[in-house]
């Protein structure tokens, strides 16, 4: 019997981003959870893409989200963040805090991608 493959925190490739010359910050890190431990997944992902991280309920997410290029939304299930040893992808969001996020990033919505795993071609 073989155990499951788990990625590694390296399988995550990423390009370094730059502010550009207005002011918009590239990507924006998002955790659909909706507090500290969804922060700090979604701070060493956005270390990772040079950009800046936040949770599904900041205060000025409004705001960031329209200054942002990219937005990441980190949602992974319950047993993808028991499973992984990826740092990015350990803190689970509720149904009702990802419905909230959902609206909130309705209007923004050709910028934004779901991850819900480590994917090697972030």
């Amino acid at each position: 019997m073989s155990s499951p493959t788990r990625p590694a925190p390296s399988d995550v490739t990423t390009q370094t981003a730059h502010r550009s010359s207005s002011g918009e910050t590239p990507v924006l890190v998002v955790a659909a959870r909706p507090d500290a431990r969804g922060l700090a997944a979604a701070e060493v992902l956005a270390d990772r893409l040079g950009g800046a991280a936040a949770h599904s309920r900041t205060v000025d997410l409004d705001a960031r989200l329209r200054g942002a290029s990219t937005v990441i939304v980190l949602d992974p299930s319950p047993i993808r963040a028991k499973l992984t040893r990826d740092s990015a992808f350990t803190a689970p969001a509720d149904s009702a805090a990802r419905r909230d996020l959902i609206s909130r990033l309705a209007p923004h919505q050709s910028r934004v991608r779901w991850m819900t795993r480590p994917d090697r071609a972030a």
